[in-house]
């Protein structure tokens, strides 16, 4: 059986915005890109945490004020603790983290000399899917899973 990593299907490159960016500038850049969630990361670029649109529903649902919300910033409502993988992960591995952790997508990371981590992509239940549509994963990758 051919051994398939998460590099091979991922999305390469990500759509991120610096911490203070407003809710709202994610919320375009989202509906620009028609993705559902983007990177956020600090000052020189690495990994701060991830904001979706089920972080921005949480914000509103938890009775914050809506404009408020809108105008503060995404690191105020993203999502610290990021689960992450490395594009040598087998896709088996990945996939068992999605369905362990129930999340939509891994941010795929590098890790750099220093020991952070930086954003070169994300690996979504989308590129799975088309994965499987374009027969590049078979049911034994998903079944393993």
């Amino acid at each position: 059986m051919t051994r398939i990593y998460v590099g091979d299907i991922m999305h390469q490159g990500t759509v991120s915005v610096p911490a203070e960016t407003s809710v709202a500038e994610a919320i375009a850049l989202m509906q620009q890109h028609r993705i559902h969630a983007i990177v956020v990361v600090d000052g020189p670029g690495y990994l701060a945490g991830i904001i979706s649109q089920t972080d921005c529903l949480r914000a509103w649902g938890a009775g914050s004020d809506y404009h408020e919300v809108m105008r503060g910033p995404v690191s105020a409502v993203m999502t610290r603790s990021v689960v992450t993988c490395m594009p040598d992960m087998q896709l088996e591995r990945a996939i068992r983290l999605i369905n362990r952790n129930h999340i939509h997508r891994l941010v795929v990371v590098e890790e750099r000399n220093d020991g952070r981590f930086w954003p070169v992509g994300v690996l979504s239940m989308s590129d799975i899917v088309r994965a499987i549509e374009a027969g590049q994963i078979g049911r034994e990758v998903i079944g393993d899973a």
